[in-house]
This record gives structure tokens, C-alpha cells and sequence, in this order.
């Protein structure tokens, strides 16, 4: 049976192996689920809450292995581990909290004959495919409004945490019903396998890439598909920012988690007249960051999730040099120092649209910086990408903030650092980025059929 190796980005020694699931196997947990969805779809909305409060109380007792797994997995520091659990509580807790107002029947007709009420029921069987780079935050994101909705979900997790996949499905076992929740383990070939199933609703996150093609697979089969794909956030700083404000959110949401988040500012567009400033000390910010591995208590930067990882991005950096970028701070990987998939934090200047920096999703800690004279370039900028997820701005101009936000074709628009990635808000991007959104009513919308039924007084 093949092996999935687990395997620590910080030295590259294994942790442990995970069998592949095989192909007979995956058949099987379809079909149960299949079966188990029945059931669950006919429980009340309040039950399945309870259910998977307990689920949920299972996985605080065991935080310390969960963040544990994810250090050693994908190179997350445990501080920061410990702080994405919290937020993954956050987020299940306010679907917990809030799934049967989502869920609720609506009156949307009535006169002294007649009522109409719309209902969202359930799809069915939800295949959910989900990355490496926020091991169980990730999966609260996608399975636990499914579950919520009435669906019953095999989940497909990434091959560079099977271990944390393994401890999800462990806990999850232990308080749903046979089938309604189950796990498949491998790479990609594996979730295509899964796709191919008698499944219902598709829920992906990862590369645009094997999104599309996931996307060919179900139009094939007439099955709606929810797709949180990658992203190469712009950021505009305008000359009116407080210049040390944005530093300091720039600098947060390019180097968290080493880099490597779909909606992470990975683009910035600076003012010709603040740009020499913003240069300085964006550098001086980068070159503070300690970095080191997962486990110490210290780190701030962790290892890049693998050694392939690391190589992508060092031929990324290398391209952008060899055509003329100028490294600010940073820009040599770090793995003969300290002997894993270590990357510098980076500043790039002089950076052209024809540059991989540019035109590519950077799942690393580089940053590529370019200045405009005028606000329609620093817009044109902001949009020359294939993707569309989130952007930043920087301005004390509330009606230049608004227009800007209002012509910047992305998903999601944070002005001068406020935090749009919250549980009551949708979640979601334009053009390459995706389709479908998540959190919030939208997100349990998403994932259930709309029945209406009309009938007499």
C-alpha cells in the first residue's frame, strides 16, 4: 500500500506515514456517506448544533496536539499555531451560533389567501478538497458549514499534513454518525479520484490551477462547485498614508505564515513621493523578523511548508533579479544556514509587470514594490493580475478610499489595515480567484438547494 510521508519542513526529517487511501476505498466512503446523509439531512438544524458542539469541545482538549501537528507538518510557528486555532474557534463557534438563523425558512409572499416560503435544503454528499497552509482552520471553514447544512462531507486534506488530517477525523468520528463526516488520504490524484464520485457539491481550496481542472470534472457531471483559488492581493499606499501604520500592516499581511495565504498582500503600489520611505523602512521591518523553526517559542517566521516550496520561490526571486529587480533586504533561501525550507524575507524594487514576482501567486515571504504618479495607474496596477481575492489600501481620504475600493476588481477591500476576514462576512474572489463565497448567510447559502413552496391559508 503506498505511503504518504509527513514530513518536517524545518529539518526535512519524516514524522511519520499515512496510507494512501486506494481507489476501492474512496468508492466506499462515498457510498456510505451517501447512505448517512439521509439521516442527517432530516435532523433538525439545532441537533446537528449540538452534535458538533461536542466535536468541538473534543478539539479544544486536544489544542496542544493540533498546533503541535501543524509546526511539524507545514512549518507553522507554534505561537502562531496556537493563535490560527483560536481563530478557527471563532469561526465555528459563530456558525454554531448562527446556522439556524441562516438556515431558517423565509416568508417571501403572503396575502389573506396564500403564503410562499423558500427553504434551503441540503445538496447531498460534499466532496471538500483543502490546502496546507491553515491545516484546521481550513477544515472548520469548509466542513463545518456543510455538516451544519445538513450535507454529509468527505474530506480530501492536503499530502503535506496527513497527520492533522488523521487527528481531524479521529475527533470528528467519534461524535457523528457512520459516514456523515470521513477522510481520504493522497495527492492530487487522489482528489480527482474523489471529484469522480457519485458526490453532490464540490468545495476546493487551493492553486487555480487544479482548480480549473477540478472545475472541468464537475461541469462534466452538472454539480455546483464552490472555489476559494489563489490570489495576488495588491496593496496601494497613497502619499497621504500614515506611513508607519501601513509599514507595520503591510508587513503583517505579507510575511503571516512566511507568506503563504491565498489573500496575503502580495503586490505593493507606492507613491513616487513617499516611495523612498516606504522602501527604508519596509526593510527595516523584514530584516527584524526572526526567523527560525516552528517549534521554538522565539520564531516568527517559520520554514516555507516543503523543499519543493522552497525551490518554486527561489527560481521566482532568481527571474525578477536576472531581469533587473533590485533586492531591497533579503533574497537568498536560507536552507544551508538552517538546514531546512528556510526563505529571507524579501523586499524586491524595480519589479515589471513581465516579472514571475508580478505575474505569479509569491507563496513566500517576498514582496515585489512598484510606485505610481497618479491614482487611476495605482488602480491599473492593482487589477493587472489574473486574480481577484483581496486588496489593501492606504489613504486618509475616505472618498479616494471608497473609489478606489469601488474599482479594484477583487472579492474583499481592507482600508488602511481593518479586517475584513471574519465569520460574518463573505469570503471569496473575482476572475482566477474563484467562485461561490464563504461565512457568513452567503456561505450556508452556498452550499444548500433553494426550494420554494406556495400553498394556500
Amino acid at each position: 500500500m503506498p505511503k504518504l510521508l509527513s514530513i518536517n519542513p524545518s529539518n526535512y526529517k519524516v514524522n511519520a506515514e499515512v496510507e494512501v487511501s486506494s481507489a476501492q476505498e474512496i468508492k466506499k466512503k462515498v457510498a456510505t456517506a451517501k447512505f448517512a446523509q439521509v439521516g442527517w439531512s432530516f435532523r433538525e438544524v439545532s441537533d446537528r448544533v449540538k452534535q458538533l458542539r461536542k466535536a468541538l469541545a473534543e478539539f479544544e482538549r486536544r489544542k496542544g496536539e493540533m498546533i503541535g501537528c501543524e509546526s511539524i507538518e507545514m512549518g507553522k510557528p507554534i505561537t502562531a499555531a496556537a493563535s490560527d486555532f483560536n481563530d478557527a474557534m471563532t469561526f465555528a463557534n459563530w456558525y454554531l451560533d448562527n446556522a439556524e438563523n441562516c438556515l431558517a425558512p423565509e416568508t417571501t409572499f403572503e396575502n389573506e389567501s396564500e403564503i410562499s416560503t423558500v427553504y434551503h435544503e441540503p445538496r447531498g454528499v460534499a466532496a471538500v478538497i483543502i490546502p496546507w497552509n491553515y491545516p484546521f482552520l481550513m477544515f472548520i471553514w469548509t466542513a463545518f458549514p456543510n455538516l451544519l447544512a445538513g450535507n454529509a462531507v468527505v474530506l480530501k486534506h492536503s499530502e503535506e499534513c496527513p497527520l492533522c488530517g488523521h487527528l481531524i477525523e479521529v475527533v470528528m468520528k467519534n461524535h457523528l454518525p457512520e459516514g456523515v463526516f470521513s477522510e481520504v488520504y493522497g495527492n492530487g490524484d487522489v482528489g480527482q479520484m474523489l471529484v469522480n464520485q457519485d458526490i453532490d457539491l464540490l468545495v476546493f481550496t487551493g492553486s487555480s490551477q487544479t482548480g480549473k481542472k477540478l472545475y472541468e470534472l464537475t461541469g462534466k457531471k452538472f454539480i455546483p462547485a464552490i472555489m476559494e483559488m489563489g490570489g495576488s492581493a495588491p496593496g496601494i499606499v497613497f502619499e497621504d498614508a500614515d506611513i508607519d501604520a501601513a509599514v507595520k500592516s503591510v508587513s503583517a499581511f505579507r510575511l503571516a505564515n512566511a507568506g503563504q495565504y491565498c489573500d496575503g498582500l502580495k503586490r505593493l503600489i507606492v507613491h513616487e513621493t513617499i516611495f523612498d520611505e516606504v522602501e527604508e523602512k519596509l526593510a527595516t521591518s523584514f530584516k527584524a523578523m526572526k526567523v527560525g523553526p516552528a517549534v521554538d517559542l522565539e520564531t516568527e517566521l517559520g520554514p516555507l511548508v516543503s523543499k519543493r516550496q522552497l525551490n518554486f520561490l527561489i527560481k521566482q526571486v532568481k527571474n525578477a533579479v536576472e531581469m533587473g529587480a533590485r533586492v531591497v533586504t533579503g533574497g537568498h533561501s536560507l536552507e544551508k544556514k538552517l538546514g531546512g525550507a528556510f526563505f529571507e524575507p524579501t523586499v524586491l524594487t524595480n519589479v515589471t509587470g513581465n516579472m514571475r514576482v508580478w505575474k505569479e501567486e509569491v507563496f513566500g515571504p517576498v514582496l515585489p514594490v512598484i510606485k505610481f504618479k497618479h491614482s487611476p495607474s495605482a488602480v491599473w496596477y492593482a487589477n493587472n493580475t489574473p486574480y481577484g481575492l483581496g486588496a489593501y489600501v492606504y489613504t486618509q481620504d475616505k472618498e479616494r478610499a471608497d473609489w478606489v475600493a469601488r474599482s479594484i476588481k477583487s472579492g474583499m477591500v481592507s482600508i488602511n489595515g481593518a479586517n475584513y476576514t471574519m465569520p460574518c462576512n463573505p469570503f471569496g474572489g473575482y476572475k482566477n480567484s474563484g467562485m461561490g463565497r464563504e461565512h457568513g448567510k452567503w456561505g450556508f447559502h452556498e452550499l444548500t438547494q433553494v426550494k420554494v413552496v406556495a400553498r394556500p391559508k
